[in-house]
C-alpha cells in the first residue's frame, strides 16, 4: 500500500528540501537555528555540524574536568554529527536529482 501512494506521489525540489531541512531541525535540535533556513542547504548542514562539533568539543573538556555529564554530551554530539553526515549523502543525492540547494 505504502508503494502506492509513493507511485502516486510526485516529488519536487521544493518537497525534498523541505524534507530535507526538516531532518536537519530534528537532528540537529537546538544547533539548527531557524535563522539558517534561507542559506543553501550545504551551508545549512555545515553549519550544524561545525556547532555540534562544538558541542563535542565541549564534552570532551568535561570529560576531563571529571563533569558526569561529559559522556552524554560527547555521546549524543556524536550521534548527531554521524546523522548529519548520513544526511549530507542524501542532499547529495536531492543535488543531483532535482538541483537542491
Amino acid at each position: 500500500m505504502a508503494n502506492n501512494v509513493l507511485s502516486a506521489m510526485t516529488v519536487s525540489s521544493a518537497d525534498t528540501r523541505r524534507a530535507i531541512l526538516k531532518l536537519v531541525s530534528v537532528l540537529a535540535g537546538p544547533a539548527y537555528q531557524q535563522s539558517d533556513q534561507n542559506k543553501p542547504l550545504n551551508l545549512q548542514l555545515e553549519l550544524c555540524i561545525e556547532r555540534i562539533k562544538a558541542e563535542a568539543s565541549e564534552g570532551v573538556a568535561l570529560i576531563e574536568a571529571c563533569a558526569p555529564h561529559g559522556k552524554a554530551i560527547l555521546s549524543q554530539a556524536q550521534q548527531k554529527l554521524e546523522a548529519l553526515e548520513e544526511l549530507s549523502l542524501l542532499h547529495q543525492l536531492a543535488m543531483e536529482r532535482f538541483d537542491v540547494n
